[in-house]
């Protein structure tokens, strides 16, 4: 998992010009969730949110095979590039600031800090280094994972969402409403703090119930972690089965019926 962990910082930090653009330019809302990003697994990019601009419908894109970052218009046409590696953070974001003005955009808001804090990554003040081979490959397939595998969760609640990365947790993940009025998120997260490593984690959410963690069940796969902050269920990355995607699928999805079963049922 180590070249793993090395390559979600990396692409952690640099997508972080991909939300500030998102709250620059696009329609403020509530939950934050104009800032977010998603990981589009045809074209190995993630990718920001649409916006307007003097060329019509525009979106900051970041090439994950060459850490460049790309314009995109409606057609998925690159329109501009900025490349990334060899240059530190603020060289990518002073080239980024004049990019949006050749796009007819101001640039003001894009530069101003970020409303929330990410760790500060050892690498951040160094110039930036292309991802080795194994560590991208192994984002590309687990994030393309999470996407499936969200995917599954949504229609195991009968609901209908997009599939996001959330720029300040880096995680891929949804949330919705099920029909007993349990609000479940799931996804899959960075390493952290509470498992030490990269998970899928499911949990209920401001459904304004109390749901009562005494009495969870014992899960196939996975594990529940009930602590102060945060209570819910976790699976590593690590006890599912990388080298066989059907399998790997089957453990996630038996690991969401049986969490999403006993929370239907609360």
């Amino acid at each position: 998992m180590q070249n793993y962990n090395k390559a979600d910082q990396q692409l952690h930090l640099l997508a972080q010009f991909i939300a500030k653009t998102n709250r620059a330019f696009v329609p403020t809302k509530q939950d934050d969730s104009h800032t977010n990003m998603a990981f589009d697994s045809l074209s190995n990019r993630v990718v920001g949110r649409w916006i307007d601009s003097p060329k019509g419908s525009i979106m900051l894109s970041l090439n994950l095979l060459t850490l460049d970052f790309e314009w995109l218009d409606a057609s998925y046409n690159v329109l501009q590039t900025t490349p990334s590696v060899c240059k530190t953070i603020l060289e990518i974001q002073e080239e980024l600031s004049k990019e949006l003005q050749k796009l007819g955009l101001n640039s003001e808001a894009f530069l101003e800090k970020l409303h929330y804090e990410i760790p500060e990554y050892p690498f951040a003040k160094e110039v930036i280094q292309s991802i080795g081979l194994e560590g991208l490959n192994d984002w590309l397939y687990f994030r393309k994972l999470a996407n499936d595998t969200c995917d599954i969760a949504l229609k195991l609640v009968n609901k209908e969402d997009d599939i996001r990365i959330w720029p300040h947790h880096f995680d891929t993940g949804i949330y919705a409403i099920a029909d007993n009025k349990v609000g479940i998120g799931f996804g899959l997260a960075m390493r952290d703090s509470m498992t030490n490593a990269p998970y899928f984690y499911i949990s209920e959410y401001t459904s304004g119930k109390t749901i009562d963690y005494s009495d969870v069940p014992d899960l196939q796969f996975g594990r529940w972690e009930i602590g102060e902050n945060w209570k819910g269920a976790v699976l590593l990355l690590s006890d599912i089965d990388k080298e066989n995607e059907a399998n790997a699928k089957s453990s996630i999805f038996k690991f969401l019926e049986e969490t999403v079963g006993w929370y239907q049922k609360q």
